[in-house]
């Protein structure tokens, strides 16, 4: 008999639990991300601008959305995601000095690395906005990203995301840093020496033919890196982040990941090679996360060498120098 009631109550919770865990994205879901990142392009070229903190969270969460829509999403993340970008974007309109500080947490995730939600809320409670605002912003929906892949398939699967979200981190505190009148007056003094960041940007296109074989003038590239390095006075740390676009003719969901992990791998031996401490050099792949353009016009989507054309920023390697100069 308790079988039986066991096997009653079961089928009694089961369909409300399926309904809500499995919600697959449809192309209803697509036009809405598309027609809300014509909203957010209207916003950011108006008196707004691109960096402005709330704008810049709404288009983390369309970014996400976009993503999850094109990795075949079935939670409800996809929805849930454009739902939280529709929601800032309308109260942006209505009031365009609107700061939209919460981040929810979606049903199909989970809250993760503390740390960095601290460094977050740390950054929020300095209240200086125009100098760090959108790499605070990104850093939240880049949490919770991180928690939906732990939430799906566990730490290894979010490990990716979380490591975009640590760099996210290092990049506010670090634009925080520079609007410190304070800091900048004071370290100088206290250190004896500017540190200086700069980042430089290495289209893998250009780089690479196929896979990983070498282009003609990849070589020279490289050679102009390394001897721009050198001319430092002194440098602490070298990071390379590899990125790709969404394109994936494998099939694997994890292709895009493994190849600009192979391919920002193969750069830093190049470095090496050239002469570069290898133990300054911290490499970290992010495969097609963290995009700069999402391509999603229809007109585009339906022209392979088009879309190919229009990816074309998302294949990069970002290096990010610190030391002094």
């Amino acid at each position: 008999m308790r079988n039986f009631l066991l096997l009653v109550v079961l089928f009694a919770v089961s369909p409300a639990t399926r309904a809500e865990s499995s919600r697959p994205a449809t192309a209803a879901d697509l036009q809405q991300i598309e027609q809300l990142q014509q909203r957010v392009d209207k916003l950011g070229f108006g008196p707004l601008g691109p960096d402005n903190y709330t704008l810049c969270k709404a288009r983390a969460w369309l970014d996400m959305a976009l993503i999850e829509y094109h990795e075949q999403e079935r939670t409800s993340i996809v929805q849930d995601a454009a739902e939280q970008a529709e929601l800032l974007l309308n109260k942006l309109e209505a009031d365009p000095a609107y700061v939209g500080l919460d981040t929810p947490q979606p049903y199909a995730s989970e809250r993760v690395r503390t740390d960095l939600w601290d460094t977050a809320d740390n950054l929020k409670r300095q209240g200086r906005y125009g100098c760090f605002s959108c790499n605070l912003a990104k850093l939240e929906v880049q949490l919770v990203w991180a928690g939906h892949d732990k939430w799906e398939a566990g730490w290894n699967h979010a490990e990716a995301t979380a490591r975009i979200a640590e760099n996210l981190a290092y990049e506010a505190q670090v634009d925080a840093g520079k609007c410190n009148p304070a800091a900048k007056a004071v370290a100088p003094a206290a250190v004896g020496k500017t540190i200086i960041i700069r980042k430089y940007a290495l289209a893998t296109e250009v780089l690479f033919d196929f896979d990983l074989g070498m282009a003609t003038d990849a070589k020279q590239r490289l050679d102009t890196l390394a001897k721009q390095l050198k001319t430092w006075k002194k440098v602490e740390s070298i990071q390379l982040t590899g990125h790709a676009d969404r394109l994936n003719e494998s099939g694997s969901r994890h292709y895009n990941m493994k190849l600009s992990q192979r391919r920002v791998q193969f750069i830093k031996n190049c470095l090496v090679s050239k002469g570069i401490s290898a133990r300054l050099i911290r490499t970290q792949a992010m495969g097609a996360h963290q995009p700069l353009v999402n391509c999603a016009k229809r007109s585009v989507r339906k022209d392979r060498g088009a879309l190919v054309k229009c990816l074309q920023p998302n294949r990069r390697v970002e290096v990010v120098v610190e030391g002094e100069r």
